[in-house]
């Protein structure tokens, strides 16, 4: 099972404009439900036991969010698996420098085991969302030998090695990266804290990647025997620089770390659109997956906004990204979950629950234009697909240069960071996109509604 086994990939990009796109066809059109109530409890388990080991299939959950009667009654019988959205960040764990609080966190973990589900870690290191005494005035030493382990080592063994996988390390490599770069120049290109320091001068501190390996090590050390600790990032999936990068930089932990391959794991944050160059390919995915299982390295889906899967022998972890269409991060208008506002199912929640039944049943993997085919026809238990698309869909990327707050000299990518509290870098974004206020720590560019 090592090579591509079956995948839905980019549903909601297609099953949400069925009707109007009848270049595909989808099994909710070829007998499969398209109304009712769902239940994936006993096909995600069938599905686990065709994969011969349990695949992972979730959303996000905080406490304070409204609806939780709707949240226990979703997490019961759709996702079920769940991952925190903000409550095990740096900023609600570690409010102050050596005082933790898994508070939040811990409430989302008994959430899950309350309702049966799984649960996973996100994050223990990311430049945003940290606490007001982060960045701070750190010399590289403290970062690197006292303020990284000490914080992972908390979060960690203060979860508990039930946890499925931890994205030890979220989003360190750059958007400007090029071919041929090491590791080193790959996560310096990001000019984040650490690399830089906190006082947006871009200067040097941490100048190599100490700071990862002790945030990897202190993770292996007090994490499950079980637990996948992750490298996670957006922007990759395809045969490109950045994803290079990832990959070069996993393979650079194991060597620095002695952390075994299948321990590790590369979380691709999946943030598309229904554009050309919104998404990548069903082969591109499946050429990067297939690199990723010669290693031993587990792939998984982290941030799915849109809700698409490619699922391998190495990839039994995917999180969608908000649960529901007024909760999403996107905004509402941007329809890019799998329930609309009201918590019903659309289209595209019953093309996934009747891919992952037509998978778990051992029948052929449905088409998709996704493919890089023009036509999806599928016919009875086979499936045809002609036409090909001329263009390839890569995602565009523009250097990102770390500046004084406010700076028009340079401009973020698509799904960069452009703003929030503490940050010191490009405050525009490159055309196409807008700079859009996440919360008072994150601003992104992000592509119009």
């Amino acid at each position: 099972m090592t090579k591509l086994l079956a995948s839905f990939v980019a549903l909601a990009i297609f099953a949400s404009v069925a009707r109007a796109q009848p270049a595909v066809s989808l099994l909710i059109d070829n007998g499969f439900p398209s109304t009712g109530s769902i239940n994936l409890a006993p096909i995600l388990t069938q599905v686990s036991t065709k994969k011969g080991q349990t695949f992972h299939f979730g959303s996000t959950y905080d406490t304070y969010e409204a609806n939780q009667s709707w949240f226990t009654s979703a997490f019961t019988t759709f996702y079920r698996h769940v991952v925190s959205e903000n409550g095990c960040k740096w900023d609600a764990t570690e409010p102050s420098q050596g005082v933790s609080d898994l508070t939040e966190c811990l409430a989302c973990q008994s959430f899950a085991t309350a309702n049966g589900n799984t649960f996973r870690g996100h994050n223990t290191f990311w430049h945003s969302q940290t606490p007001s005494w982060l960045p701070g005035s750190f010399t590289a030493t403290q970062v690197t030998g006292t303020i990284i382990p000490q914080h992972v080592q908390a979060e960690i063994q203060g979860m508990g090695p039930s946890v499925t996988s931890w994205d030890v390390v979220n989003e360190v490599v750059g958007d400007g990266v090029s071919n041929g770069m090491t590791p080193l120049q790959c996560v310096q290109n990001k000019g984040d804290w650490p690399t830089v320091t906190a006082d947006g001068s871009g200067t040097p501190l941490v100048t190599d990647l100490s700071f990862i390996y002790a945030a990897f090590n202190t993770a292996f050390q007090f994490a499950g025997n079980s637990t996948r600790l992750a490298v996670n990032d957006y922007n990759t999936g395809g045969q490109d620089a950045k994803t290079a990068c990832v990959l070069s930089l996993i393979q650079n932990i194991e060597q620095n770390t002695g952390i075994p391959f299948n321990r590790l794991a590369v979380g691709f944050q999946s943030h598309l659109t229904a554009s050309t160059g919104g998404f990548y390919t069903k082969q591109a995915l499946a050429t990067t997956f297939s690199s990723l299982a010669a290693l031993g390295v587990n792939a998984m889906i982290t941030e799915m906004d849109i809700e698409a899967c490619l699922y391998a022998s190495n990839c039994n972890e995917f999180i969608n990204w908000d649960p529901r269409d007024d909760l999403s991060w996107r905004g509402a208008a941007a329809a890019a979950t799998l329930f609309d506002t009201n918590g019903n199912p659309k289209p595209a929640a019953y093309e996934v629950a009747a891919r992952l039944q037509n998978y778990a049943a051992g029948k052929a993997e449905p088409c998709a234009t996704s493919s890089g085919t023009s036509v999806c026809t599928l016919t009875g238990s086979g499936t045809t697909t002609t036409g090909t698309v001329g263009t390839t869909t890569t995602i565009a990327t523009t250097t990102t240069s770390s500046s004084t707050g406010g700076s028009t000299g340079c401009q973020s990518a698509e799904w960069g960071q452009c703003g929030g509290i503490g940050w010191t870098g490009c405050n525009s974004c490159i055309a196409g996109t807008a700079c859009q206020v996440i919360n008072p720590y994150y601003s992104q560019c992000l592509p119009p509604n």
